[in-house]
């Protein structure tokens, strides 16, 4: 029986593969749900491998009717690929394209050759960073964001700017490869593209890229820029590339109220401890807000965990529908911080989305909208919200797989179709270009208007 690793959410993520790769390569990769990775020479097991896959998938999928696929007969068609497999990449894309035919998220082979370093000790080090951050806009990457002393902001780059090439990379031809949606399940293009888009643009720390971008008024930049070492913690799972975690928080000011403002990469352990503090410092705001656009997913353990500071009752945030019965995502209410009694937080709560916020992300902010505990602004989310586990295959890759399916309160599933906000503010190139954040703009808004 292949190894099993401990219960996992998560979305693929920009940031997380100690690969970097050219811009083709991660558009494809992206399309695959798998990283590009070279043929190796070895005894593929391909079969056996294939089998084992099949298996998992057909023994552990929630559904027994495996989303109205006929998994038999995808079985019986794929398997005389993978026995004639000339190498790990031709066994890989056949097991990619047995996986594509769920239609469905958290399905997909994780290499081997990309996987995170925690289990010898020694996590890797961050991916560098550009400074930048791009949404599509319009069917166009457009640079949203431009930290002030990172190299995108020293050498002139503006939000607002649309990315036109990459090391010489057309970046329109390659986004035309990508499918209107991914052949290995429900992943939003625009999430698609931002994933691959960014994976190509970071790369090991002191190397160069050379992008070229166009301004507002159609005039081109070309910039060199080196990348430098992000601000993250490494952190690593078994069967999964290493994770880099980022967390921030401020308080904004805006129409005679204070409105505490957290974001962060990912739901993992690590932050739990900072995000308790944080939110404890932040019970005196007249509101907060919990920014999950970029964040693309983690451990459902650290969205309860969270709400336990939103509520004064024990609640369920949802249910997690299996093969053999339900798993409740109980939340038990925060009564106490460190040595302090501190009590749920009962002010407002607003939560910004958009297509890049995956996976656990839709977890929290679908439960919390349907508990009638938090508004939710921005744009639709990614769609990939199946709760998943990572399994070890004979040949050393993993297998992400999804085995359940989780239900708001009020029995939806935000598998497919995302959590739609109750006040839709979406991104404009001209917002963009002068600085404003509409999104907050409207919850901080909502929040003075209950004051």
């Amino acid at each position: 029986m292949p190894g099993k690793v401990p219960y996992l959410r998560a979305m693929d993520s920009p940031h997380r593969s100690p690969a970097f790769l050219s811009l083709r390569q991660a558009l494809l990769a992206g399309a695959l749900l798998l990283a590009a990775v070279p043929a190796v020479a070895q005894d593929l097991e391909a079969v056996e491998t294939f089998d084992a896959a099949w298996s998992i998938v057909d023994q552990q999928h929630f559904d027994p009717n495996h989303n109205g696929v006929d998994w038999d007969a995808v079985g019986e068609e794929l398997r005389p690929q993978a026995a004639a497999a000339q190498d790990v990449d031709e066994l890989r894309r056949v097991i990619t394209e047995m996986l594509g035919r769920l239609h469905q998220s958290h399905f997909s082979l994780v290499p081997k050759e990309v996987l995170g370093t925690g289990a010898e000790g020694s996590a890797a080090s961050p991916p560098g960073t550009c400074g930048l951050d791009l949404r599509m806009i319009d069917g166009d990457p457009i640079v949203t964001r431009t930290p002030r002393g990172d190299p995108a902001a020293i050498a002139g780059v503006e939000p607002g700017w649309k990315l036109v090439s990459v090391d010489g990379q057309s970046v329109a031809d390659a986004l035309a490869e990508l499918p209107d949606s991914s052949s290995a399940g429900s992943l939003r293009r625009e999430t698609a593209a931002w994933r691959v888009l960014m994976r190509g643009i970071d790369g090991d720390v002191g190397t160069p890229v050379d992008l070229v971008f166009e301004d507002g008024e159609g005039a081109a930049h070309a910039v060199q820029l080196e990348r430098v070492e992000r601000d993250a913690i490494p952190f690593d799972m078994p069967g999964l590339p290493t994770f880099f975690l980022e967390l921030h928080r401020r308080v904004v000011r805006q129409d005679g109220v204070r409105v505490g403002v957290i974001g962060f990469s990912n739901w993992f352990t690590p932050l739990v401890e900072d995000l308790d503090r944080y939110l404890v410092d932040l019970r005196n705001c007249d509101g907060i807000v919990i920014d999950l656009r970029g964040n693309t997913g983690g451990d459902a353990s650290v969205a309860r965990s969270l709400a336990a500071h939103f509520f004064a009752e024990p609640t369920s945030l949802g249910t997690q529908r299996m093969r053999n019965g339900n798993l409740e995502y109980r939340v038990q209410p925060r009564a106490r911080y460190a040595s302090f009694d501190v009590g749920p937080y009962q002010g407002p709560l607003a939560i910004l989305t958009d297509e890049t916020s995956g996976s656990c992300s839709e977890v929290f902010s679908g439960g919390m909208q349907a508990l009638g505990r938090a508004r939710v602004f921005g744009s639709r989310t990614a769609g990939a919200a199946l709760p998943a586990t990572m399994t070890k295959l004979p040949n050393d890759d993993y297998l992400l797989h999804a085995i359940g399916d989780f239900l708001t309160v009020n029995g939806d599933s935000m598998e497919g179709d995302g959590v739609e906000p109750d006040e839709a503010v979406m991104l404009t190139r001209d917002d963009v270009a002068a600085g404003k954040d509409r999104a907050l703009e409207a919850a901080v808004s909502w929040i003075a208007s209950l004051r």
